[in-house]
């Protein structure tokens, strides 16, 4: 297709165009922010419609202070899912310890939301302010002193005051500024898959319950309507695979855990019925800078803190935030309010991502006996802290 020219959206009403890669949890919410920063905002999504599907989201503690700062805090509320329990569980299905829910530990408010609810929380807060692309990708981008040149996958080109890679795990915008390969990602020794399933039979609803064995874990999220089948496994080293076999990775979670007891079995008959199912290593991005010029990153596309945290959405929707922060902070001061998003975000980071690469897998992951021995341990005396 031959090369066409977006004229830049500030030669219509004077407002700075920003462009956000990811209609994500972090694109959405980033989206709103520059919205009401005063910027015109183009969000563009690889894919046909906003994707759906994955595991309910924790909201609690800051990610509360900037839903209610954005106006959506009611709307969270009003679709919060019942408290849930969490439960662990031996081989003949006998608890050996429960954690309760509702609040966290200091007795503040958290709730936990389905994934698709609060996309289109998020969505509802920005369809009428953004432009907003499915089906778009980035394909070359250019970071000039005053603007970023922008070229996308369908030929068409933008100019832009500044650009977010709000695209995930596997940002495409970090590979085209900071560099392609694994060189951000760290990986914490593990696979994970993911099913949801229309069953309400395995467990009752509302309710969380692990098995684990050395190096292997099973879990369940129950729900009224529907049942999350989680499994887990520790490896040496990463694994080859396919990632668009899904029959391989279906073999490989039969591999690991065909022969286990609790309600494995009845699990490993439910995953077999169609390909809408999540697979991935486990693993976690640091980067030693989340901005170059006039791009940044929001979320999983520059911090991911991997889903043993159980906080992936909470992470995207407070990086967001703060980076709106910052900018109003440092108005026509782009570097000075990266610095300052990534200098005041980066603890809290890191926090959220060493607990999950220790406690987090220690305790749903436990590499061998000794490490499930002392996690049983903990159970038994009540020190089990998410």
């Amino acid at each position: 297709m031959a090369s066409s020219t977006i004229t830049p959206p500030a030669a219509e009403d004077g407002r700075p165009p920003a462009l956000v890669s990811g209609a994500s949890f972090a694109g959405l919410s980033t989206a709103y922010w520059l919205n009401r920063l005063g910027y015109r905002v183009t969000v563009i999504e690889a894919a046909k419609d906003l994707r759906r599907g994955g595991t309910p989201v924790d909201i609690e503690g800051e990610t509360i202070e900037i839903l209610t700062r954005m106006g959506l805090a009611d709307a969270v509320r009003a679709r919060a899912l019942p408290p849930r329990g969490f439960e662990f569980k031996d081989a003949d299905d006998r608890t050996m310890g429960a954690i309760g829910a509702g609040t966290d530990v200091t007795g503040h408010e958290r709730y936990e939301i389905h994934r698709d609810d609060l996309l289109d929380i998020l969505l509802g807060a920005v369809a009428d302010t953004a432009e907003i692309l499915f089906g778009r990708s980035i394909d070359r981008l250019a970071d000039g002193p005053e603007e970023v040149s922008v070229t996308f996958d369908d030929g068409t080109e933008g100019r832009y005051a500044l650009v977010f890679g709000c695209d995930g795990n596997r940002s495409n915008t970090r590979r085209l500024v900071f560099g392609d390969g694994d060189q951000f990602t760290y990986f914490m020794g593990g696979y994970v898959f993911l099913k949801v399933v229309p069953r309400t039979d395995l467990l009752p609803a509302h309710m969380s319950q692990v098995y684990s064995v050395p190096g292997r874990m099973a879990m369940l999220n129950g729900y009224d309507d529907r049942t999350d089948i989680g499994f887990g496994f520790r490896t040496k080293g990463q694994i080859a695979y396919d990632y668009r076999d899904r029959a391989q990775q279906r073999r490989l979670i039969h591999d690991q855990f065909d022969g286990l007891g609790w309600k494995v079995p009845a699990m490993l008959d439910s995953i077999d019925a169609d390909d809408d199912f999540y697979f991935d290593r486990l693993n976690q991005i640091r980067m030693p800078s989340w901005s170059s010029g006039r791009v940044a990153l929001v979320g999983d596309a520059g911090y991911c803190v991997s889903p043993l945290a159980g906080f992936g959405g909470s992470m995207a929707i407070i990086g967001a935030g703060r980076l709106a922060q910052a900018l109003e902070r440092h108005a026509g001061d782009h570097a000075a309010a990266f610095r300052e998003y990534e200098d005041g975000l980066r603890p809290f980071v890191e926090e959220v991502q060493q607990r999950a690469a220790t406690n987090g897998l220690s305790t749903m992951f436990p590499a061998d006996a000794a490490e499930l021995a002392e996690r049983d341990r903990k159970i038994a005396a009540g020190e089990i802290d998410f």
